[in-house]
């Protein structure tokens, strides 16, 4: 059996490395933006990943679905709610926010197939 803290480790693992790289790739200005969208993104995803586990027991192509879809209007409303609200750079913020969505996702089918046995 695979360790529970293993894949929020990497969803974080990720995100300090989203944030270190579109720190050193952005300016001094941009900063708050990346913090904001590695902040969401973790935080999403850690949420998901603890939802899909309760919800959804037993369906992963469910899950991932209903992942997909929230990851999309996460993104959409950060783009047309948070942004102009806010007042944060558009190109740092989104890029780090969809950057670690992306990244994650790659993780996610291991994530919900941990736990699972294969039936042959």
């Amino acid at each position: 059996m695979k360790s529970p803290w293993l894949l929020p480790v990497a969803v974080l693992a990720i995100g300090a490395a989203v944030y270190a790289g579109g720190v050193a790739l952005a300016g001094p200005g941009a900063r708050g933006g990346v913090a904001v969208g590695v902040s969401i993104a973790c935080a999403f995803q850690l949420l998901f990943l603890l939802i899909a586990r309760v919800a959804f027991p037993g369906k992963q192509l469910a899950a991932y679905g209903v992942g997909m879809l929230g990851r999309l209007i996460l993104v959409v409303a950060a783009a047309l709610l948070l942004l102009p609200a806010t007042g944060l750079p558009a190109a740092p913020t989104l890029f780090s926010l969809v950057t670690v969505l992306f990244a994650t996702t790659l993780l996610e089918p291991v994530a919900l197939a941990a736990g699972t046995e294969k039936k042959s």
